[in-house]
């Protein structure tokens, strides 16, 4: 299969990298550099009010494509994330080589340098053109737009080499698209619509949850970045809040808080089918990769599946005493069942906990009573930090913990073939662990 490598245009206005170059195919794809803050990198996710350091490097490719790194100065260690991809590198001096074999996103860590996140996308087919009806069109350039308040059948189409300075909104829609390659400086809260469809933008965020999506059915987001910054809690990637068939699809988030929360805050609406597929989390600070939680009141919450995802990073403490590779905080009346965890590869850096499912009083975010978690199944999931607890805890003989299932799943590279492998802390509302 023949390669192909599109650079995408230099937003004016934005801020070269210092730390890297990098060339594709042997074509010179522009590296942005975000932050620029004096504190150290391993220090930077515990500080308020400024813009974490990253370096991000976007274009589109096809086929197997060759990408070549040159550094500020020399390299001495590094690592490409996720590790499952198993990207064999070269180095030599200030220079890091490797193929990738088609639309990829990785993360790298060279030394103490700020990190450098690729985004790889698939080249566009059939993008959106300007006079096309129904479609708010944003070519190359920055945008000071405030508000967009975004209207049934139309489409938002923010072009590579845009950046659309705007917060998204919209309310009992259909059929509405968010689409291109462009930066998107802003968050996005849509309710009550259905076929809400986000593909390929860039989203940075300072202010609240990124993506609230409420009461939405049949809708997706896919290869959709987020990078969210600048405070502590309260900076969510995606949410999915009462949401019915809605799909998450290779994304990548860097997040604040945690990179995707699904939620059911309406007593009135349950929560139904949502799949979070090959993705990629950075949980930066105060974050988990994927939670149900903690606000858990329309019932029942179900038939949830997270399937072949890395989570690199989850990081922060929280009101439960900190964050977690992935969890259930059940903190609400709902039912919470059927929920499936397969293919998951947590890294290293998980800084509290490597997973929790818990049923708490219902008091931390209103006054309800506690609820339930039931038939939760785990199918391949590797924790790579031995050194972190499974928190398995039900709050009462009424509101239990129960019917959880680990099959083929490993900690430290151990399989599970019981609660001793591993620091397991289980309470007795808890019951039905079984581990295949």
């Amino acid at each position: 299969m023949s390669s192909e490598v599109i650079p995408y245009p230099i937003p004016p206005g934005l801020t070269a990298s210092n730390d890297f170059s990098m060339k594709v195919n042997d074509k010179d794809i522009w590296i942005e550099k975000l932050g620029g803050s004096n504190i150290p990198l391993e220090e930077q996710y515990a500080h308020l009010g400024i813009m974490e350091d990253l370096n991000i490097a976007r274009f589109s490719c096809s086929g197997v494509v060759k990408i070549k790194i040159t550094a500020s100065r020399d390299i001495s260690s590094f690592l490409i994330r996720p590790k499952n991809r198993g990207i064999k590198a070269s180095l030599n001096g200030k220079e890091l080589s490797f193929e990738i074999s088609g639309p990829q996103k990785l993360y790298i860590e060279i030394d103490s340098l700020p990190h450098l996140a690729i985004f790889a996308d698939q080249p566009e087919v059939n993008p959106p053109e300007e006079e096309d009806p129904g479609v708010i069109f944003f070519g190359p350039g920055i945008h000071d737009v405030g508000q967009i308040d975004l209207q049934s059948g139309q489409t938002i189409y923010i072009s590579a080499g845009a950046v659309v300075n705007a917060n998204i909104r919209g309310n009992d829609l259909q059929n509405v698209r968010i689409t291109g390659r462009g930066i998107l400086q802003g968050n996005v809260r849509i309710s009550h619509t259905s076929n809400l469809h986000v593909d390929g933008i860039f989203n940075r965020n300072t202010r609240g949850w990124t993506n609230t999506l409420t009461d939405c059915r049949n809708s997706s987001y896919r290869n959709v970045k987020v990078f969210s910054y600048g405070g502590v809690w309260g900076l969510d990637g995606i949410n999915p809040v009462s949401c019915r068939n809605f799909t998450i699809d290779d994304c990548f988030m860097r997040c604040r808080d945690d990179c995707v929360a699904i939620k059911s805050i309406n007593p009135d609406l349950k929560v139904d089918s949502i799949f979070v597929t090959n993705s990629v989390m950075v949980g930066w600070a105060y974050s988990d990769g994927v939670t149900l939680g903690f606000e858990l009141n329309g019932s029942p919450v179900e038939n949830v599946l997270v399937k072949n995802c890395d989570i690199l990073y989850a990081r922060g403490g929280g009101m439960s005493g900190g964050h977690s590779g992935f969890s259930i905080v059940c903190d609400g009346p709902a039912w919470v069942q059927n929920i499936r965890y397969e293919d998951i590869r947590v890294e290293e850096q998980t800084e509290f906990k490597n997973l929790e499912l818990i049923v708490t009083p219902g008091k931390y975010y209103g006054d309800d009573p506690p609820g339930h978690i039931r038939g939760v199944y785990l199918k391949n999931v590797s924790w790579e930090n031995s050194g972190k607890p499974f928190i398995i805890n039900g709050f009462s003989p009424d509101n239990m913990v129960e019917d959880i299932t680990f099959e083929n799943c490993s900690v430290g590279g151990k399989v599970l073939t019981g609660a001793s492998d591993a620091d397991f802390k289980l309470n007795e509302f808890t019951k039905g662990i079984i581990f295949n």
